[in-house]
């Protein structure tokens, strides 16, 4: 899907939001990971217009994504704490929280994807999408994930500056 990064969006927003409860890296990746099979479906149908939501768009999909990226995630725990502590971002590597915030992203990202296109059916095997609105909805939706993706930079600069700055003053002491 050529506009995923605009789902970096809300994953952003709502890991920074409540970033006591999810890890970063497992929000941020669960919320565009799923979009790689579009992309792959493109390229093996030969077709742009033909459906390109598949598995990976249901919350059975979630699911077992979920698991996939949570595993791959936790076994480069170590180094990805290393980085999070880079920034200051003290997170929890838990298989648990790893999988419930990369779940968290992705079911965000499946309803997302379901208010527009009509090839994403969450309830597989049942094609039924009941809250497909539809097409109309793609450019206010994406206004809205780019004001999201806004504010959660606005959140990571805050807590980022304010950890620094604690951090800083405290040292001085």
């Amino acid at each position: 899907m050529p506009l995923t990064p605009f789902h970096l969006g809300p994953g952003l927003f709502f890991a920074m939001l409540w970033r006591r409860f999810f890890n970063i890296f497992a929000f941020l990746l669960g919320s565009v990971v799923m979009d790689f099979e579009p992309l792959i479906l493109i390229f093996v149908r030969q077709c742009y217009y033909c459906p390109h939501h598949d598995f990976f768009h249901t919350i059975l999909g979630a699911i077992v994504g979920s698991l996939i990226l949570t595993f791959l995630l936790w076994v480069f725990r170590k180094e990805l704490n290393k980085l999070s502590l880079k920034f200051k971002i003290s997170q929890n590597f838990s298989f648990k929280v790893l999988f419930l915030s990369s779940l968290s992203a992705w079911l965000l990202h499946i309803f997302l994807d379901s208010l527009v296109h009509n090839d994403v059916f969450p309830f597989w095997p049942s094609l039924y999408n009941p809250i497909l609105i539809g097409r109309q909805l793609l450019w206010p939706l994406h206004l809205i994930l780019f004001i999201l993706g806004i504010l959660g930079l606005i959140l990571f600069y805050k807590y980022y500056v304010k950890y620094k700055f604690h951090s800083s003053a405290s040292r001085e002491s």
